[in-house]
């Protein structure tokens, strides 16, 4: 087993990189710009069969905002960082017994980094929402004041474009599809070095996602994160 790790493994452990070096790394960057530039640099999707209403506020506001009046893939939300899904009239496609839940729980599953709202005009218990609230990151009322849905939108902005978080997401992600930690260990410390440097293409996760074979679901978690728009924010001058 150790010559085996060793092959693997060819540098000691102390020459790769940790995420915790990136937990300051996004501060300063989101320091330079303004907020309505953070916010227009992350694409939201709405799933709502219905007009959005606040569609228009939330875009004054300077969010980038793109409705959907369901889906029936997964693809159709693959470039979405931020996601606002109806739990009423949509999900026909998936399980119609609880609505939007249901998209919200195969997005959380396959693309766990995307930061998930659901929100609903019906009351707060249907079964819809009891579902829903075990997946979402988080929930609102779809009349909730524009106030409060601006403070949820920059919050999940915030979290969408740390660099620190998403990563710590797509690691518990490859380890819930018990991947190899070794192979998680070389991810990271090639998604720190990408970052560090100022690598736009993810040149070394990209070179480790050919060498290796992790399975379509974790392959597709890695490449949904380093695919993200989040990196207009991170990589900004």
């Amino acid at each position: 087993m150790k010559n085996l790790i060793t092959r693997f493994v060819p540098k000691s452990l102390n020459s790769y990189h940790s995420v915790l070096e990136l937990r300051d790394h996004s501060k300063g960057k989101k320091a330079s710009m303004s907020q309505k530039e953070i916010r227009s640099a992350v694409k939201i999707a709405i799933i709502d069969d219905e007009k959005f209403k606040a569609h228009g506020n939330l875009t004054n506001y300077g969010y980038k905002i793109q409705e959907l009046p369901d889906i029936k893939s997964l693809d159709q939300v693959r470039d979405f960082d931020v996601i606002l899904c109806d739990l009423m009239g949509v999900g026909q496609n998936f399980d119609q017994a609880i609505g939007g839940a249901s998209i919200i729980k195969e997005v959380k599953e396959n693309y766990p980094t995307k930061f998930v709202i659901a929100y609903t005009g019906a009351r707060a218990n249907t079964t819809e929402a009891n579902a829903a609230k075990q997946f979402a990151d988080d929930f609102l009322k779809k009349d909730d004041e524009i106030t409060k849905w601006v403070k949820k939108l920059d919050y999940a902005i915030d979290f969408a474009s740390d660099p620190y978080e998403r990563w710590l997401v797509t690691r518990q992600g490859l380890i819930d599809l018990e991947v190899d930690l070794r192979q998680i260990v070389e991810l990271e410390s090639a998604y720190v070095e990408a970052i560090e440097t100022n690598d736009q293409d993810f040149s070394g996760m990209q070179e480790i996602l050919g060498k290796v074979d992790l399975g379509g679901n974790a392959k597709g978690i890695v490449q949904s994160l380093i695919a993200s728009g989040i990196w207009a924010i991170v990589f900004a001058a």
